[in-house]
Formats: structure tokens, C-alpha cells, sequence
């Protein structure tokens, strides 16, 4: 999976700083006299370095401020009528000016918080259309003074310098409830998308290469072929007419994409690129990671159009990228695979994500997010946890196997895990998030049940040693990790809109209601295969659900057919 390793800049009196602030629910604030504090929003980047010195007052930056939704008490029970085919509201989904006219801030809300903002000699960029952000420029010393906060440099182990708030925004206290988050406060970049290549660290460690590619590694046939994908690719369901979006913070060489398509025949038309925040789309150390996101999506479904979403690696790059997406609301599937330990993540950022994850479901667009790469420990150390955003209710997490051919056709799966190096596909239980009512179904009440959401929901090959056949930087390679998972699944889901199209059927939309339903209750045919062998290092597999692989892996043409 990819975590977004942030690229940490040491701020200069040129730099610009972007701020966002979000209009979203969920924060909770300390009181005093006339101020409040974000105390959701306290700041996890001060925490990773050590203290350099204070920034300079006259650095220029930007900030994201998130603003409470309108009727979020009514949200949730909008979108589960979505997906309840008794309701008159199923699969009727909305429109963002729909969604804004229902549930974003008024006008007059974003008015007062221009108003404040403008008063403390910030400059308003954008307000985002559904009026739950709303985005500012102005001086390192505005904020701290604003805000009532000290904002220093900080470095970090490897020695990257970046700065970031000491303590947790205030606002006055007329704005309580109304500004629940603040991001741009810091230029951290710490998210990742640790997708992992052959050979590790010790290739004698590592099985042989399988699969038919040019360095090994499966190819887009043999993929198709072990989820059942082929009656569906002859019958001319390849995601034609259908648009994929990968949110991504790093670039790609747009040529390593032609090769990988020209090699394997698909005739996947070029990705298109949409930059967010200034982002200028080059490749980075993460260009591995987005072009495994592109290849896979085109190997599942080479017809479909794939959208590049590219931002900063910041936690303000972050929600203004998801953000975007939402906005336009062009592509109904959507691949995420860059994350943070949901530990490590501020429940005011976490809250934020949630806003645009509730409009996603609202506007029928399906997310699929990588589970992690450190099995139940997901920031690598020994504390169990789960990724975010895979966490969230709103996001399929994708968890990860070892998968086994025969004669290119599916043999079996076991739970991709390696002890030796502590990797494995993530998975276990939030502790943020209540389990959702749809999480139901053969082992989902198991032995470590704590009423809290379980993660993953659904898993496919991830293994390094049973990896994907990519090219980039110039070669063929392997790569595995349940960053290569997630896209496959987003791959999915654009085959199944294409196939409901085409039998007058909905878009997939949120699709855990959907994925869990056939699996919960009798089907025609049989939708996943259960992965009952391994463990991902803490979680073992068993019969039905379990946290270690979800529901499972997928038959394809058997699940899309139940589906529909």
C-alpha cells in the first residue's frame, strides 16, 4: 500500500503555504472565555521531529478550514436509503449541487467565516462547492496570531526539516461547531504508498518469480483469469464509457503507461491528469506507486478511462485532492492507495475525510482503499492498528493474499504475511469508527469483536512473491502490496458499472452495503472466495469473514451477475 511518504520543504520567506479550512462535523473544542479550541485538531507533525527553531513570521502560506455540514444528523440515514431497495430514494443519487443545497454550510455561514478571515488579513482563494471548505493565503505570523498558536521547524529522523503548529488551533467562540478543522498548519509529508517490488532485502528469502511477464510477475491475462474476469472481457464488458480516478500525491511518466498497454495488446486509452494545489504532476519517489495504480486499472479494465488526481503530500494536499474528486464527481470508482496509521492521523483531519467520503456515497461514487502493508500493525511497529482512510465506513479497505494459478486459472489463496521482513495485508478494528449495520454476515461477530468498524472487507493478491507484472522507470519489474489490490477492485467496480448500464441498472455506488449483502445472504452464484489459511502476522483467516482478509477474494463474473 502506498503511505504518503510527505516531501518536507524548509519554509522560506518565498514559500507559499497553502491553508484549507474545512467545514465538516465531529471536532470537539475546549472553552474559554472567548475563544475555543480545535482539540481534535491537536498536531501530530510536532510530534515526529525535533525542534528546530521558529519559523519565520513572513512566510507566505495557505490553509484549508473545514466548516460543519448542514443536516449531517440526516446524512448517514440519506445514504443507507440509497442502498435499501425498499426505499423510494434507491440508487437515486445526487448531484454535488444537490449536495450542497442539502447539507453544505449556507451561504451566510461561509460569509461570516470570509468575513473573520478577511478581518485578520487572510486572502480567500476558493471556496469549495459544496461549501464545506474554504481556502486562504496569508503569513505564518497571521496564523499564529489568529489562531493563537506558535508554528516552528521541526526534523525529522532522516533529517528532512518542515514546519508545523506547536498546539491545537483556537477559534473564537462564536465560530464553535462551525470551523471543526484546519489544515496546512504544517508541511509534513507523511503519507505513504509503501508498494513493495522484488526482489526484498533478501532475494533468497523471496519464491521464484511466478507468472508470465517480462520479469515475472502475473500479467493482465492471468489476473483476468483468476478472478474470473474473461467471460465478462468476451462478452465486451472492459469498461468502456467508465471513468477511474486514483487519488494520488506523487507523479508518472506518462511512456511507462504506453509501454505497459502497448506490451499486453489492452488498447487502454492515456490517463488524464488533474493537478491540485499547485501540484506541477512530476515524478517523485512515489512514481512507482502511481504508475502500479494506472497499470492495474488498465490490466482489470483496459477500456475505462483513468483520471489522475495529483496533490502535495500534505495533509491540506490530501483533503483538496479527495476533495476535487467529489467535485467534479466524473469517475463513480475511485482508487486510493497512499494512508497513515489511523493513530497517526488528527481526528480533525480524520473527520474531514469522512465529510467527503459521506459525498462520494451521496453521489454513488465507490472508493477502494489499500488496508496497509505492515499486516495488523500498520505503522510497522507493535501496536496493533488500521489504516486510514481504509478505516473509514464510507471506504472498501482492500486487504491483501498470496495467490496460487493453475494453468492460469484460480487455485487457491492464503493471507499474505512475511515475518521475517513484518509485512502482510492489512486489517483488524478501529478504534475510531462504530462497526456500521451492514458489517454483518459469518464470522463478523468473532472472538475480538469490540462493537467497533473491522477492516479489511475485501482482499486480492498483494504478495511480492506472487506480484504484478509492471513496467516503470524505464523496466519491467514485480510489485506487490495491497496497493496493487485496491486498484484491481476499482478495476471491478468498473466493470460492473458498464454492466449494470448496459442492463439498466445503477451504478455500484457505496459498495460495502452491496458487497456484503452477497455475501451475507443466498446468491445465484457464488461471489468470493473464502481465504481460510495464514494470518497477516496477528489476525488469523477463517471460515467467512475475519480480519485478516474480509469476506475474501472475488469470483468477478459470478459477483457482478449477483449484483445485478
Amino acid at each position: 500500500m502506498k503511505k504518503a511518504k510527505r516531501k518536507l520543504l524548509v519554509p522560506t520567506v518565498a514559500s507559499l503555504i497553502s491553508l484549507t479550512v474545512y467545514m465538516s462535523g465531529g471536532s470537539s473544542f475546549a472553552a474559554s472565555p472567548s475563544k475555543v479550541q480545535l482539540t481534535k485538531a491537536d498536531p501530530m507533525a510536532a510530534k515526529h521531529g525535533t525542534l528546530v527553531g521558529h519559523t519565520s513570521r513572513n512566510t507566505v502560506a495557505s490553509l484549508t478550514v473545514a466548516l460543519q455540514l448542514r443536516n449531517s444528523d440526516k446524512l448517514d440515514n440519506f445514504i443507507a436509503s440509497l442502498n435499501d431497495p425498499s426505499s423510494p430514494n434507491y440508487k437515486h443519487y445526487i448531484t454535488p449541487e444537490e449536495f450542497k443545497s442539502q447539507y453544505g454550510a449556507t451561504d451566510e455561514t461561509v460569509d461570516n467565516v470570509k468575513n473573520f478571515l478577511t478581518s485578520k488579513g487572510f486572502e480567500v482563494q476558493n471556496i469549495s462547492p459544496n461549501n464545506a471548505f474554504v481556502t486562504i493565503s496569508g503569513t505564518i505570523g497571521q496564523m499564529e496570531d489568529t489562531f493563537g498558536i506558535t508554528i516552528n521547524n521541526y526534523k525529522n529522523a532522516k533529517g528532512e526539516v518542515y514546519y508545523s503548529n506547536d498546539t491545537a488551533p483556537s477559534i473564537p467562540a462564536e465560530f464553535s461547531g462551525v470551523i471543526t478543522d484546519i489544515e496546512g498548519l504544517n508541511n509534513e509529508g507523511h503519507y505513504t504508498h509503501p508498494r513493495i517490488s522484488k526482489p526484498l532485502t533478501n532475494p533468497a528469502a523471496v519464491t521464484p518469480n511466478v507468472g508470465s511477464g517480462p520479469a515475472g510477475g502475473y500479467t493482465p491475462a492471468e489476473l483476468k483469469g483468476a478472478y474470473d474476469i474473461n467471460p465478462l472481457a468476451s462478452s465486451g464488458y472492459t469498461g468502456a464509457g467508465q471513468t477511474v480516478a486514483v487519488m494520488e500525491l506523487d507523479g508518472y511518466k506518462a511512456s511507462n503507461i504506453t509501454t505497459y498497454s502497448n506490451n499486453y495488446g489492452l488498447g487502454s486509452p492515456a490517463p488524464t491528469n488533474i493537478y491540485v494545489d499547485g501540484y506541477s504532476g512530476a515524478a517523485g519517489s512515489g512514481e512507482v506507486e502511481v504508475e502500479l495504480d494506472i497499470e492495474v486499472i488498465n490490466a482489470i479494465a483496459p477500456k475505462a478511462q483513468v483520471v489522475v488526481y495529483e496533490g502535495p503530500n500534505t495533509d491540506q494536499g490530501l483533503i483538496d485532492t479527495y476533495q476535487k474528486i467529489a467535485t467534479d464527481n466524473t469517475a463513480k470508482s475511485i482508487s486510493v492507495s497512499w494512508g497513515i496509521g489511523e493513530q497517526h492521523s488528527s481526528s480533525a483531519t480524520m473527520n474531514s475525510l469522512h465529510t467527503i467520503f459521506q459525498q462520494f456515497a451521496a453521489q454513488g461514487q465507490s472508493i477502494f482503499a489499500a488496508a496497509g502493508d505492515n499486516g495488523a500493525y500498520d505503522s510497522g511497529g507493535r501496536t496493533l492498528e488500521v489504516d486510514s482512510p481504509a478505516n473509514d465506513p464510507y471506504v472498501t479497505g482492500v486487504g491483501g493474499t498470496h495467490l496460487t494459478l493453475s494453468n492460469s486459472t484460480y487455485s487457491s489463496e492464503s493471507i499474505w504475511s512475511n515475518k521475517t521482513n513484518r509485512t502482510g495485508g492489512g486489517g483488524g478494528l478501529s478504534k475510531v469508527y462504530a462497526m456500521p449495520s451492514w458489517q454483518s454476515g459469518p464470522g463478523v461477530q468473532n472472538s475480538y469483536s469490540n462493537g467497533k468498524r473491522q477492516v479489511p472487507d475485501v482482499s486480492a493478491d498483494a504478495d511480492p512473491s506472487t506480484g504484478y507484472s509492471i513496467y516503470s522507470q524505464g523496466s519491467w519489474t514485480v510489485v506487490g502490496g495491497t496497493s496493487a489490490a485496491a486498484p484491481l477492485w476499482a478495476g471491478i467496480a468498473a466493470l460492473n458499472n458498464q454492466y449494470a448500464a448496459a442492463t439498466g441498472k445503477a451504478n455500484l455506488g457505496q459498495a460495502n452495503p452491496t458487497l456484503y449483502k452477497a455475501f451475507n445472504t443466498t446468491q445465484l452464484y457464488p461471489a468470493y472466495h473464502d481465504v481460510t489459511t495464514g494470518t497477516n502476522l496477528y489476525y488469523p483467516a477463517t471460515a467467512g469473514y475475519d480480519m485478516a482478509s474480509g469476506i475474501g477474494t472475488p469470483d468477478v463474473y459470478n459477483l457482478i451477475r449477483d449484483m445485478n
